[in-house]
């Protein structure tokens, strides 16, 4: 397995260093891979700029990983039609530029919106098996890209605070199974687990063969770290069992305050020194503590 943290970790810091930094940064913390949000550069297919960030990431040695969101109002499960389309095109498009750059996966939230508005209706099960059928449709359509450039789709099982469409690995490989495509498979998360599933280890070993990423964090988001609340050596035990060797990501929030402290329901900073040079101290511990408990 290699270890790595989620830019979201270093919060304001990635907007004010920018990506270059801040992959140097996640690579003196102990990281082998840098999960980050696609780039400008990467948006408008901007080649030469690709290869310039590969050749630098290539130079300090740390590889990419992307999470992924839609802009406001473009849905691959929503309603209309002409929205689920611009959804699909604008993944394609990312995917495209992954290629060019090396990477291999990207992840999130990519069959809808979020998170999702719970004000906007009730969600009844005939609701959700229609946006279930749309995002289906709409993973299809991408399906080729990602598999002309080498990269899977990693559908992120979230909490039902956080949408409705799947909650579980059970739910996300019914999806992945639908959509027929090896490079269809599912980011697990233990934030997520620990809310929705009866047993993490089980989890995990149910998605042998659909697993294609995973994070870990405290149950508050923290680093994770010397507690018994996540049974960290059982769920390393759980990922070697079924052959996972892939990226396991730390994936924190320490910050109150701002679009990613609302969105993330951060009303109290969870350290009283959230500098970078504490962001980054956490995060060596997290993926150091991490490491020792799965494994390599």
């Amino acid at each position: 397995m290699k270890y790595g943290i989620h830019f979201g970790h270093l919060g304001s810091w990635y907007d004010e260093l920018g990506v270059r930094e801040c992959l140097k940064q996640a690579k003196e913390a102990g990281s082998d891979v840098f999960e980050f949000f696609p780039t400008k550069e990467m948006f408008d297919m901007e080649k030469d700029k690709i290869r310039e960030l590969k050749m630098y990431m290539e130079e300090i040695g740390i590889e990419p990983a992307f999470t992924f969101g839609y802009p406001a109002g473009w849905d691959m499960a929503g309603e209309d039609e002409a929205n689920r389309e611009k959804a699909v095109e604008h993944l394609k498009r990312i995917i495209e530029s992954m290629g060019g750059l090396g990477a291999t996966g990207i992840g999130g939230i990519v069959y809808s919106n979020w998170p999702a508005d719970y004000s906007l209706q009730v969600i009844e099960p005939d609701d959700k098996k229609r946006r279930k059928d749309n995002c289906i449709a709409g993973l299809r359509k991408v399906m080729k890209t990602a598999e002309d450039n080498n990269v899977t789709v990693n559908l992120e099982i979230v909490n039902r605070f956080e949408h409705y469409l799947m909650n579980t690995a059970a739910e996300g490989i019914e999806v992945c199974k639908a959509v027929g495509s090896p490079n269809c498979k599912l980011l697990l998360d233990c934030f997520h687990m620990n809310i929705e599933e009866d047993s993490l280890p089980e989890a995990i070993r149910s998605a042998r063969g659909y697993l294609g990423h995973f994070h870990v964090s405290e149950p508050n988001r923290k680093v994770p770290y010397h507690t018994d609340r996540i049974p960290w050596n059982e769920v390393g035990r759980a990922l070697r069992d079924i052959g996972y060797d892939k990226a396991v990501i730390v994936e924190s929030f320490y910050k109150f305050g701002g679009v990613q402290g609302h969105n993330m329901r951060m009303w109290r900073d969870l350290d009283p020194d959230l500098s970078l040079e504490s962001r980054l101290k956490l995060a060596r511990q997290g993926i150091e503590y991490i490491r020792g408990q799965f494994g390599g």
